[in-house]
């Protein structure tokens, strides 16, 4: 036969990026091509370095770097490597509370690190008071008028990454 085991790796995402302290793992998923998954061997490494143990089609990862798997025909030993770089963000928490009083920590809702298409701000009453297309970390306890917001509780709906959507809340404190 002599014909190599064509491999590619994916993500649930689709999206190969890992928050820096994580507890959630990224699962790396090696997708077959042309062979079933009995008919070959698996190998994992990470930045070079076989990763013991691990022989299965998926592998779940906590940190980046560089992630190979090596798959193996039984049959004919004919192999195939595939690699896929993770990258490790820096600074993937959404904050939980903003004071915007202009002493240089935490003025703004930034959300740079998460590709941000839309942000929605509603108040208590569930009354939409802030909105943005492509936001980074514009907003700084203001409505959409430009008004300063009262100190309190406020609910977003952030659309980022391609379609992805986060519900939560951040607190304005002054």
């Amino acid at each position: 036969e002599g014909e190599e085991p064509v491999t590619t790796i994916t993500t649930d995402s689709d999206e190969f990026e890992i928050c820096d302290n994580t507890t959630t793992p990224l699962i790396l998923t090696a997708v077959p091509g042309n062979y079933n998954a009995s008919e070959v061997s698996i190998v994992w490494y990470e930045d070079g370095m076989t990763l013991s143990g691990e022989t299965g089609l998926t592998l779940s990862v906590l940190t980046g770097g560089y992630y190979e798997v090596e798959v193996t025909f039984n049959s004919t030993g004919c192999t195939n490597i595939v690699g896929q770089e993770v990258i490790t963000l820096e600074n993937c928490v959404v904050p939980q509370a903003i004071s915007p009083n202009n002493d240089g920590k935490n003025d703004n809702f930034d959300l740079s690190a998460f590709d941000v298409q839309k942000l929605e701000i509603f108040n208590r009453y569930g009354v939409l008071v802030y909105s943005r297309t492509n936001y980074t970390n514009e907003w700084h306890g203001q409505s959409d008028s430009g008004d300063e917001l009262p100190v309190g509780t406020y609910y977003y709906v952030m659309r980022y990454q391609g379609g992805k959507e986060k519900a939560s809340w951040v607190y304005i404190n002054k």
